[in-house]
């Protein structure tokens, strides 16, 4: 008889919580002021994530939630991600590495939920 692991949704959207936590206080507090409110979107975002990831006990629900999360903060951000050449070349602003560094987070993470619902570790088989 096999034991039906646990699932690693949780674990995603807690780590993308965390992720966007930071990204968001980064934003908000690092750059000179004044700062626009609108910079601590992300650490919304991220307290969202956080508390569906309360809800590992339904995986499939959590990960609908998470995605839900992850694709609000890709449209917030997935514009920055064409200006990446820039914001490495020193080119642009604080706002600009706040926005990419959420939609490489929300990339990541519907990735894992992916990956999580499949049940996949990424390793060899």
């Amino acid at each position: 008889m096999t034991e039906k692991s646990p699932s690693r949704v949780p674990l995603v959207l807690r780590g993308f919580g965390a992720v966007l936590l930071l990204v968001g206080a980064a934003g908000y507090l690092l750059p000179a002021p004044p700062v626009h409110w609108t910079a601590l979107i992300p650490a919304g975002l991220g307290v969202v994530a956080l508390l569906i990831s309360l809800a590992g006990r339904w995986p499939v629900v959590a990960a609908v939630g998470g995605a839900l999360v992850a694709m609000v903060a890709l449209a917030g951000g997935g514009s920055a991600l064409v200006q990446l050449p820039a914001l490495l070349a020193g080119e642009a602003g604080a706002a600009v590495a706040s926005r990419a560094a959420t939609a490489a987070a929300a990339l990541l993470a519907l990735g894992g939920l992916g990956g999580a619902l499949r049940g996949g570790r990424g390793g060899p088989a």
